[in-house]
């Protein structure tokens, strides 16, 4: 029995001296497989005569006012609501007309007083019973009169506020028995139906953008609220002045929301566009998607594909002011190179990289 178990022991430790042989024999060392990072590309293209550029846009309503009281007083009515539809001329609200209408009947006794001074003073004239400046002194008074009635009388129809325009009561600034003060702000009240998406657009892409604003390709407006619709947009108009802080300029598309589709001042979307560059320097421009971009400090550069490996390298570049979701390049890429679009954050110099399938 004692022989046995020797022998077994000894078959034991034979096959544990042989892995040990292996394993010294192998250095120990396991090859470890090589990382391919998945990254989404994109082809660098150059724009000889058209310029395609998106940018972020607020909503605003084709026309906005905020409606006041030329007059003040205790605000005795206002029936509308926020959100309420109105017609033009329709009544917003009401001042208590107490004063101003005491002002316009004292003013309307002083008037056929003056007046009648004056017709008095005339067949005098005729009898050669009064002088003529005397007659010219109460024809004064009568149209000082006249003055102060029209104003008392324009005093008292200000005491009422009605709508300039068709639209909708967008806020309430205002409560019922406020005492208001002379241009108090009331009510807000917005045009209905056609809106306008508002963006702010760079200095770089005004000048190379032509002059005519009806040169257009297409321009669509995308709300993020309906992701999956374009909306058909026309330029209506620019600001010639840009923006101190930004450096930008505001340009403004109107467009009909669809029926059905209920689009409110405040929304965001983005406006697609194209439009014809000017010749010159800015007639063939590079532009990439700004999440190609990596910044440190004031350097900007990308990862440039190299086709044959598939391997990245990073380049610096010069871009213009990031605005919008594509940036202009002003040197560091030619067209046909290929870039990494999306995924740049976690890519090394030198990696092996693969195109990425959703």
């Amino acid at each position: 029995m004692v022989g046995v178990m020797n022998r077994s022991l000894g078959r034991i430790a034979s096959g544990i001296a042989v892995c040990l042989l292996l394993v010294s024999c192998s250095g120990g060392d396991v090859e470890e497989a090589e990382i391919v990072r998945p990254a989404k590309l994109h082809v660098v293209k150059a724009s000889a005569d058209r310029f395609d550029a998106s940018f972020p846009a607020i909503i605003e309503a084709g026309s906005s006012s905020t409606l006041t009281f030329q007059v003040g007083g205790l605000l005795e009515s206002l029936p509308v609501l926020e959100g309420q539809p109105v017609r033009k001329g329709a009544v917003i609200g009401r001042l208590d007309q107490r004063r101003y209408q005491n002002a316009v009947n004292s003013a309307r006794a002083q008037y056929a007083t003056a007046e009648s001074e004056y017709q008095s003073a005339v067949k005098l004239l005729e009898g050669d019973a009064i002088a003529r400046i005397a007659v010219d002194q109460r024809r004064a008074q009568r149209d000082v009169a006249r003055a102060s009635l029209d104003s008392a009388q324009k005093d008292l129809t200000d005491t009422v506020l009605r709508a300039p325009f068709s639209g909708v009561v967008a806020v309430k600034h205002a409560t019922r028995f406020e005492n208001i003060q002379p241009q108090q702000e009331i009510i807000t009240l917005q045009s209905v139906g056609r809106v306008e998406a508002v963006v702010s657009v760079p200095a770089s892409v005004v000048a190379a953008l032509g002059n005519d604003p009806q040169d257009v390709t297409e321009e669509y407006v995308v709300l993020n609220a309906a992701p999956d619709l374009k909306i058909p947009g026309t330029f209506r108009s620019a600001t010639t002045q840009a923006d101190t802080q930004s450096q930008t300029f505001k340009v403004k598309f109107s467009f009909t929301p669809p029926p059905n589709m209920t689009v409110l001042p405040g929304m965001t979307g983005t406006v697609f566009g194209s439009r014809s560059l000017v010749e010159g320097e800015g007639a063939t421009q590079i532009s990439v998607p700004l999440g190609a971009i990596q910044a440190n400090g004031k350097e900007r550069s990308v990862w440039v594909v190299d086709k044959k490996t598939m391997t990245v390298k990073k380049r610096k570049i010069l871009v213009d002011k990031d605005v919008g979701e594509e940036i202009a390049v002003r040197s560091g890429l030619k067209a046909g190179e290929t870039i990494v679009a999306a995924g740049a954050a976690y890519l090394q110099e030198g990696m092996k990289i693969r195109p990425y399938q959703p």
